[in-house]
Parts: C-alpha cells; structure tokens; sequence
C-alpha cells in the first residue's frame, strides 16, 4: 500500500504568490485612490459651479432693482456707484426683513470684489450695508477687498461667495475678455467706460479647484444683466444760425439715450429766456458783435447737461 500523495506548494510558490497579490492590491489601491482624488475634485467643481450661478442670480436680480444714487435732493448720473473690472457697488432694494425707518426706498448699498491675496484661490467677497435715515450715508471704503469692519462708516456684513476664481491667475485663451497688458480677464465687463453711460454688465468667472493639475481644468461661467433703471445724462447740442438782425437755435440734434422727453432752457447773454422750445428764434434786432447762448436739457429723471455756443453779428 502506497502512502498518500503529499503535494503541496513550496516555500517559493507561496511567496511569489504574495508578492503578486501584494502588487496587485496595491495597483487596485492606487486606482481607487486616483478615482477618489478625481471625484472629490469633481464634487467640489460642482459646488463652486453651483456658487457662482447663485452670486449671477444674486447680482442680476439686485441690478434689475438698482436704484439711481442720489445726494440730497440732487439724483446722480447712471446706475452704479462703482464700475471697475473686479469690482462693482450700486444701491438695490432691500428684501429682506430689516428695519428701514426713514428709509422709504428701502434701500441698501451692495459691493462685489475679488480678493486675489492668495493667488492659487481668488476669491469673490459680497459686501453690504443698510441704513434707516431718509438719505443714503456716504460710500465706505473700496479700496480693498474686502475692507475692515472697523473703519468709520465700514461695510456691515462681508461674505465669501465664490472660491478657486483664477481670473487673475488665468492665461489670455480665446476666452479672455478684458484682454490688455494689466487687465488680462476681468469679473465684471460694462456696456460703456463712463458709469454714467452704462445700462449693461456682463459677469465672467473663470474657475480651476486645482490650478496645479491639469484635471480637472478650467470652468469658465458668464451671465449678463440690462439696467432697467439706468438714468442716463441727456446729450445736448445745438446750432445757430444768423437770419438778417435776428438769430435762430436749433436743439432738435440734442436727445436722450432712453428716449425720454427733454425740457429746455436758453440763455442769451447770461440772461435766462423765458422759451422752453426746442427752436427759438430770438426776437427784434441782435445789436452787432459778439454774442453768447447757452443750451440746458433736462429729462425726466432729473439729470442735465448743458453747451455754450458764440456767434458774430456783422
């Protein structure tokens, strides 16, 4: 009778066999460690993505309810108090529940900035203050972002609301805007240079979690807004015109950039006419030499602008 069979695996074959199993769960963990780190990042592209839309919406929804700054009784040109590429403040209406007292408007002044103190994280602070006097205080501080609390007349609340913005930090790709040698891609792009002038604002936010990486990349969001209440100046010109001893004026070149209606005032000589037409023709004989006329228009909002004109008579 044979002894049973006493196969097995040598010393060898088991360690060879651990050293393969050990590789191949270390490849298993480094694959799942990779697919971890991407989809963590994943996750937080979708938060900050997730931010930014709610600060447009935010913006958008303040600007359509942006109320033109006044001072005293006097109503300043434009919308904006503040235009500049990464930085913009206005007065909004307030809907929250806070007290307002004299404060019938129910206004409030709101300030969007980017902070690039750390340059691999930019980040978008939002800036607010509320007021219960009738009028408006004075504008705090905008030279930085955000600015300290402490300062006379400061900001009341300073909230982070987007973070990993690279607008700074980003290259001139073919999505660029703002591209100039110091600006190369700005926040905030308006309709017009002069704060007076604008009626639109375009809000562009280039976004990358890990700047260092090239996944998962760059993410670029861009939202746009009209100012429905834009109080734009008026644009005033007129013409002369000598007729025998008599002078014709002519303001029918001179408008409105809303098309609103405008009402007039002439001067002759440093006197105030009593004409409010848009064509006056000055009445009796012009005595000869040198003769002045100034041109005021003034639209429905409030605002004015005024030229100054000089003609010769024979």
């Amino acid at each position: 009778m044979r002894p049973s069979d006493q196969d097995g695996f040598t010393l060898i074959e088991l360690l060879v066999t651990m050293v393969i199993t050990v590789i191949v769960f270390g490849a298993t963990l480094s694959l799942f460690e990779v697919f971890q780190s991407n989809n963590n990042l994943d996750q937080l592209r979708n938060e900050t993505q997730d931010n930014v839309r709610n600060m447009m919406d935010s913006v958008a929804r303040q600007l359509r309810n942006v109320i033109a700054p006044t001072r005293g009784n006097v109503i300043e040109p434009g919308a904006l108090e503040q235009a500049t590429p990464y930085s913009i403040m206005f007065e909004t209406v307030d809907t929250s529940s806070a007290e307002f007292g004299e404060n019938a408007l129910h206004a409030m002044r709101s300030r969007y900035c980017l902070n690039n103190s750390n340059p691999s994280n930019e980040v978008v602070w939002q800036q607010t203050e509320r007021w219960q006097a009738k009028e408006a205080p004075p504008a705090p501080a905008t030279t930085k972002c955000p600015e300290q609390l402490e300062q006379a007349h400061g900001w009341q609340t300073q909230t982070r609301v987007v973070e990993h913005v690279t607008n700074k930090i980003g290259g001139r790709g073919k999505s660029s805007v703002c591209a100039t040698e110091t600006i190369p891609r700005c926040l905030f792009l308006y309709s017009a240079t002069g704060v007076p002038q604008i009626v639109s604002v375009e809000s562009t936010v280039f976004l990358n979690v890990s700047p260092t990486h090239v996944r998962p990349g760059e993410t670029v969001l861009t939202s746009g807004v009209s100012l429905r209440n834009a109080n734009r100046p008026p644009l005033v010109s007129f013409t002369i015109t000598p007729i025998n001893t008599q002078v014709e004026l002519n303001a029918s070149s001179s408008h409105d950039p809303d098309g609103l209606a405008l009402s007039y005032k002439w001067w002759e000589d440093g006197t105030l006419q009593s004409t409010t037409a848009q064509r006056w023709v000055t009445t009796g004989s012009a005595p000869h030499g040198l003769h002045k006329f100034k041109l005021q228009v003034t639209n429905p909002g409030g605002l004015s602008s005024e030229e100054e004109k000089s003609v010769t008579l024979p």
